[in-house]
């Protein structure tokens, strides 16, 4: 009887084993790494497609052209760069507001005009983006200055700053290749910057 028990100890001991040991160990561990390495890396940039929007192929007015200037280089700071600025006709009502739209790196966005009339008899007017736009280029600087190297955020110049929408960037540190996800925070275009 003993002899028996200590048999059926052994064979049991036997199948758990085989069951833990030697090759299935290492079964699951081959395939997870397998599976790891044969996964598909991340494409850079946004989570969809920006396909450039067309613009007016008309002049700008008298009007859009000043408040363009200045609208343009209050952007630059932002890497963005102002294509063309498309305003309704004004009715020349001061105070006023212009509902206008702007094309941005090929980003079409709302831009709000307020219009006010000076002592002079002049007409003064402040430009404001109504949402921001993430410039792909102020995202690359961004990522050096933090000790990446060999940035690729993708093609597209620039993208809407859609809360919660992401973008993919490429990068190197220390002579290894890495991604991180850029995510936008608000609407302003603020992003934060984490591994992928």
């Amino acid at each position: 009887m003993r002899t028996r028990l200590a048999c059926l100890v052994a064979a049991a001991l036997l199948a758990l084993c085989g069951c833990t040991g030697g090759e299935g160990r290492d079964a699951p561990r081959a395939a997870s790494s397998a599976g790891s390495s044969s996964r598909p890396h991340p494409t850079p940039g946004g989570q969809a497609t920006v396909r450039p929007e067309a613009q007016p192929t008309q002049p700008m007015d008298d009007l859009e052209k000043p408040i363009a200037r200045r609208l343009a280089s209050q952007v630059a700071g932002q890497g963005l760069k102002l294509d063309y600025l498309n305003c309704p006709r004004w009715d020349r009502k001061v105070p006023g507001d212009l509902h206008c739209v702007g094309f941005f790196d090929g980003v079409r966005a709302a831009v709000r005009v307020r219009l006010r009339a000076m002592h002079s008899g002049a007409v003064s007017f402040e430009a404001t983006l109504q949402r921001g736009i993430v410039a792909t280029h102020a995202l690359v600087e961004r990522l050096r200055r933090m000790g990446y190297r060999r940035v690729d955020c993708g093609d597209a110049p620039a993208y809407p700053a859609t809360v919660g929408s992401r973008l993919v960037c490429a990068v190197s540190r220390d002579g290894r290749r890495s991604y991180v996800v850029a995510s936008v925070t608000d609407r302003s275009g603020a992003v934060m910057i984490r591994g992928y």
